[in-house]
């Protein structure tokens, strides 16, 4: 165990005996340390555990011992209209990582998750068939310990903070990254890089530069992170108050924009193009409902992205030798990453996985038997057309819930809507287990509880974050 895991620990437990929700912020910054193992690696035979996910277990343990929080939680997971599709999709996640590598031992060729062989190999019962249903259980556990809080306008504003707070933590990340490299002192972050699966960390591109991979396992990883981050906090940034809104969020925003673009990530690239696709449509929704709050800053919205338009088409009119280097950039990157030994063996892993499901007659191979490229094929491959359903018949659902008569938190539910879009297609590219992942968890359980059909009333105008008072009707 490393100094920045044992920092960790203390942190944790000093936010479990504390009040208030210290584990919600520390949980949201600590999704940036993608490449930490919290414990030996030889205490639990080479498996990952990650900060992120250990504060998620502390998390919810704290939360199902609140009040009535347990007669609560039982209802909603078994509440069809909740969580209970999300838990029946868990059950069969669990059945199916124990029955499925045995009915088809040795006869289905798969891609391990826990081994790194560039090949096949036929499937068998394997340790990824214990770790993964566990990390699924803790990703799923995470969305009834917010469901059950994100009734409170108090924590729907500490949730807000804490996602600035994350936000803030993964341009640091990186910066540091950046920082140390440059000047021949990576060497300084190796006890935040102990985790037992593979890392990339010194790959260059075009022109000999480094892809800055933050304190995350590879630079996809920490790209994706970073356009993840940044469409949460655009989509939610009318739910801010004040400076908030105006200067802290658009400033997190524009560095972790960056910060995805210096990942040279072709995964945060596409992410990127369809977060404006996304966030384009989201302006004309806006625009139309005159309920959405923050109205008054649309103009400003559309007249900053045309003038970064204008700018560009000014530079590529002028001078269009300056963007050669940008050419040859998305040329590597994109055009070209159909020939790359990368994008080969990760075509494999997704069609190996396809071919496993189909090969099982849509049983698919059980939680945890299999790695794709394509979170989709990864929860077909593993969990088959049984599990894919009931997963995707909760994700519609939540898609459809019913907007709250109060405009603010009406715009929260939307914005979370809107936010998961660009992380479901950069995982489509790049999602190489089937875990929903705990970050993911948190937002559905977010989205839950702001639709729930008892609505918190919305905190007065001007009243700062921490402000438990409330009031009726909406604000002005």
């Amino acid at each position: 165990m490393t100094w920045p895991a044992v920092l960790f620990w203390l942190l944790i437990i000093v936010s479990v005996f504390r009040r208030g929700p210290i584990l919600l912020y520390v949980f949201l910054a600590a999704g940036s340390f993608g490449s930490l193992q919290m414990v030996p690696g030889e205490a639990v035979g080479g498996a990952n555990l990650l900060p992120q996910s250990v504060v998620a277990v502390f998390f919810i343990g704290k939360t199902l011992l609140q009040d009535d929080h347990p007669t609560r939680a039982l209802n909603a997971a078994l509440d069809p209209a909740q969580l209970g599709l999300l838990f029946m999709f868990l059950a069969y996640g669990f059945l199916s990582a124990y029955a499925m590598p045995r009915l088809f031992m040795h006869s289905v060729p798969v891609i391990p998750i826990n081994v790194q062989l560039p090949w096949p190999v036929l499937l068998e019962p394997s340790a990824a068939n214990i770790t993964q249903p566990a990390y699924m259980a803790l990703s799923v556990g995470m969305a009834l310990a917010i469901t059950l809080m994100a009734r409170r306008p108090d924590f729907r504003q500490h949730y807000l903070l804490a996602s600035l707070l994350g936000g803030a933590v993964v341009i640091a990340t990186g910066l540091v990254d950046m920082a140390l490299s440059s000047v021949g002192l990576a060497d300084l972050l190796e006890p935040f890089r102990n985790a037992t699966y593979g890392l990339m960390l010194d790959v260059e591109v075009v022109g000999g530069r480094r892809r800055v991979v933050g304190l995350m396992p590879e630079a996809s990883a920490y790209g994706a992170i970073c356009i993840g981050a940044a469409a949460n906090l655009a989509f939610l940034r009318p739910c801010y108050q004040d400076a908030l809104r105006r200067r802290v969020a658009p400033a997190i925003i524009l560095g972790l924009i960056v910060m995805g673009v210096l990942s040279t990530s072709s995964t945060a690239y596409v992410g990127i193009a369809f977060f404006a696709i996304v966030f384009a449509a989201n302006w004309v929704r806006r625009s139309l409902d005159p309920r959405a709050p923050g109205r008054e800053e649309l103009k400003w919205e559309a007249f900053a992205a045309f003038s970064a338009a204008f700018a560009i088409l000014i530079v590529v009119t002028l001078s269009p030798a300056l963007l050669d280097p940008v050419y040859e950039m998305l040329d590597s990157i994109i055009f070209k990453k159909t020939e790359s030994e990368s994008y080969v063996e990760r075509s494999m892993w997704t069609r190996v996985g396809m071919e496993a499901f189909f090969a099982t007659k849509g049983l698919g191979v059980g939680l945890g038997s299999d790695r794709t490229s394509n979170w989709f094929v990864a929860i077909l491959s593993n969990t088959g057309a049984i599990g894919a359903g009931l997963l995707g018949l909760f994700i519609v659902r939540l898609f459809l819930l019913r907007r709250p008569a109060d405009p603010y938190a009406a715009e929260y539910l939307t914005a979370l809507k809107f936010s998961l879009l660009p992380g479901f297609i950069m995982a489509s590219l790049a999602g190489t287990t089937p875990d929903i992942g705990v970050g993911v968890g948190a937002t559905f359980g977010m989205m839950l509880g702001l639709a729930a059909r008892k609505p918190a009333l919305p905190l007065p105008t001007g009243s700062p974050p921490y402000s438990h008072r409330a009031r009726a009707g909406p604000r002005s």
